[in-house]
């Protein structure tokens, strides 16, 4: 089950209606025409650089996840074979909801923001808890020396693990609670059991908890489940015996286990392990026989997963052969550009700035100034070219610089201000802040060029913590002020929250309050006091809050904001409200919050929802969503190893979008 965390946005003067609702927990990043014309269901074939590779139809349609839904834009998607619906439906909307206009800074930040927010290491540092919790804690956890925030192996192995396998085991368990739990219990991990609860589901007759038994595997990062998922992936005879699937393993299930040996791929030291899943990989882009968009774009991800150490014996070796195919990949005419597109995006993450003799680079540079190319390409050539210049490489700055400028492509153009950041350097940034000054710059461009400029800044200040703000937060601060529009307003406030400008907290607290009734504009602003830490807006949040009961998303944002301020009290709040719901969008909502704060004085009630059959089937799947989200071993969510630096313009259905049935949609 996937839930939508969206953001609202007011276009030409109108709300849009919200998106579909699902469960396991899901942030839909961007509307259904984010996924081209027969995207999602297009045929296409492999990478082969050799076999004709022209969109076909769309395959025979397989069922999808279900869950609640609700209204949403209605965009056209073009055929996707995703099958229709089900579940009951629900009036409210649900989280952060984008608009259709995919130009703008918002779906960026969706993708990209969990580095920038690492809000479980904000909450959880040097926190302590103090006084007497036990009215709320209730059973299962006991005081520990530590008595930090962050969840011990005591809670996790002592009270929500079983919790989770007792509840996913129930037959009675539908499948947005069988989905949520697996996947929620995938990202806890520290129990070998749960191998054998996955496998059992991935030749279910629901497609949705086949693909999630499929994705846990990756997730949990379980190596002993490798030999299965490259057998789905591939589509063998035993392969389809796995999947129960005769006639062939559907392409949603062999997307999802080639992003779950990827996953595996990426937390794995084990050599031989990625060359097996590289050499697989290779099989499905070098087939001659049709391959689904979905299944190839996952492939080519599943690559860009393998985190090669280069000077780990054996690594060099086979980066250069991953490399070297996957540029004549990107070449290969006969592979449908929106396939090709995330092949730079692989090679960038693979080579990284390693690329000292710019061969790679003057590719890039040379398909950048090449007339006539499909717009997908621009945007991942410009996105390689982020990750992989560096400011010597003059010739790669200006270029990009020449696109920002001269460009025909409006996404390219601003993926061009986040690259520059990436790059970094005095040249970079003094373009990127001229252009920011500019008065004939048009609006919807200035959130971009602040956010390139934000950037860079937060990378200098990984390096150097005690580094003062940068002089251009001064220059972002007066656009700010000069801003009209709600929303262009609200992405320059995010810039100035990464860059921690605290000078400008009094005036972005005062627009928040002017934005109160505008839940994605508030609650962006909200987010970005967090952000800076600006300790003085902790009281106007905090109200905000109390009296966000009906307004998901600007519910949502403000629990971020307070946990990135260090409101170590919030998570109790937040429980206690979700007690008093019985709306799902509020619940989810609500669910969510507790998850991305992650203080373990929640568990013992979320445990009592998940475990309470009075419950709706979907509060208590959004319950196992909140338990494996502040269970998560990992810092940040495990879909961020995809999301950011991707080119989410290059779209399929499997990856974001067609009403929030991705594996980005996931929590």
């Amino acid at each position: 089950m996937r839930t939508k965390l969206i953001a609202c946005v007011a276009i030409s003067g109108s709300l849009l209606l919200p998106t579909d609702l699902f469960a396991h927990g899901g942030q839909y990043r961007g509307p259904g025409d984010v996924v081209p014309p027969g995207g999602g269901g297009g045929g296409g074939q492999s990478g082969n650089p050799g076999g004709p590779t022209t969109p076909g139809p769309g395959g025979p349609t397989t069922p999808t996840p279900g869950g609640p839904t609700t209204p949403g834009p209605q965009t056209p998607t073009g055929p996707t074979g995703g099958g229709s619906r089900a579940g009951p439906t629900t009036g409210g909307p649900r989280g952060v909801q984008l608009g259709d206009d995919l130009n703008q800074w918002q779906f960026w930040w969706e993708f990209n923001k969990d580095p920038y927010l690492n809000l479980k290491a904000r909450v959880r540092a040097g926190s302590t808890t103090t006084g007497s919790d036990d009215f709320l804690m209730g059973r299962g956890l006991k005081s520990e020396a530590s008595d930090t925030l962050a969840p011990s192996e005591r809670d996790l192995k002592g009270l929500v693990i079983p919790a989770l396998k007792k509840v996913l085991d129930d037959p009675a368990s539908n499948r947005d609670i069988v989905s949520s739990c697996m996947i929620a219990l995938a990202k806890i991990g520290k129990d070998p059991t749960i191998l054998a609860l996955f496998k059992k589901h991935l030749s279910d007759s629901d497609q949705e908890q086949r693909e999630s038994a499929a994705l846990s595997m990756g997730i949990a990062a379980m190596q002993e489940g490798v030999d299965d998922l490259l057998d789905m992936a591939k589509d063998t005879s035993n392969g389809r015996k796995i999947s129960g699937r005769r006639n062939g393993v559907d392409f949603r299930t062999r997307s999802f286990a080639c992003y779950g040996l990827g996953l595996i791929a990426h937390r794995s030291r084990d050599l031989a392990i990625k060359r097996k899943i590289w050499d697989s990989m290779h099989e499905i882009l070098s087939s001659k026989t049709r391959v689904r968009r979905d299944v190839q774009i996952a492939a080519v991800n599943t690559v860009r997963l393998l985190n090669l150490d280069a000077t780990q014996e054996g690594g060099k070796e086979l980066r250069d052969e991953t490399v070297k195919f996957l540029l004549e990949f990107i070449d290969n005419d006969k592979v449908f550009e929106q396939i090709r597109a995330h092949g730079y995006q692989a090679i960038a993450k693979l080579m990284g700035r390693n690329d000292t003799k710019s061969t790679i680079k003057n590719r890039f540079l040379k398909t950048l100034k090449t007339k006539r190319q499909r717009h997908w390409i621009y945007q991942s050539a410009v996105l390689a070219l982020g990750e992989m210049a560096t400011p010597e490489d003059t010739a790669a700055c200006k270029a990009i610089q020449d696109y920002l400028e001269k460009g025909k492509n409006q996404q390219a153009k601003h993926f061009c201000a986040v690259a520059l950041g990436q790059i970094g350097g005095p040249q970079n940034k003094n373009f990127l802040r001229t252009r920011l000054i500019k008065s004939r710059t048009k609006t919807l461009e200035k959130p971009w060029l602040a956010i390139g400029l934000a950037i860079m800044d937060f990378k200098a200040r990984e390096a150097d913590k005690s580094r003062e703000v940068d002089s251009t937060a001064r220059d972002i601060y007066e656009q700010f002020r000069g801003t009209k529009s709600p929303i262009f307003a609200a992405g320059l406030a995010v810039a100035l929250g990464i860059m921690q400008d605290k000078d400008s907290g009094d005036v972005l607290l005062d627009r928040m309050m002017k934005y109160k009734n505008q839940d994605e504009a508030g609650g962006y602003v909200a987010v970005a006091l967090g952000l800076m830490g600006f300790q003085e807006a902790k009281e106007d949040i905090n109200t905000l809050v109390e009296k966000a009961s009906r307004r998901p998303t600007l519910l949502t944002q403000c629990s971020i904001a307070l946990g990135l301020l260090g409101d170590k009290e919030i998570g109790l709040k937040l429980i206690t409200r979700m007690k008093e719901q019985n709306t799902v969008a509020v619940f989810s909502a609500l669910a969510q919050a507790l998850g991305f704060i992650g203080d373990r004085r929640v568990l013992p009630g979320l445990v009592d929802q998940l475990s309470n059959k009075k419950l709706q089937p979907l509060s208590r799947a959004f319950s196992a969503v909140a338990l494996g989200l502040v269970g998560d071993k990992e810092e940040l969510p495990w879909n961020s190893k995809i999301s950011v630096d991707l080119n989410y313009r290059a779209n399929v259905e499997t990856l974001t979008g067609n009403g929030g049935t991705g594996i980005l949609d996931i929590l």
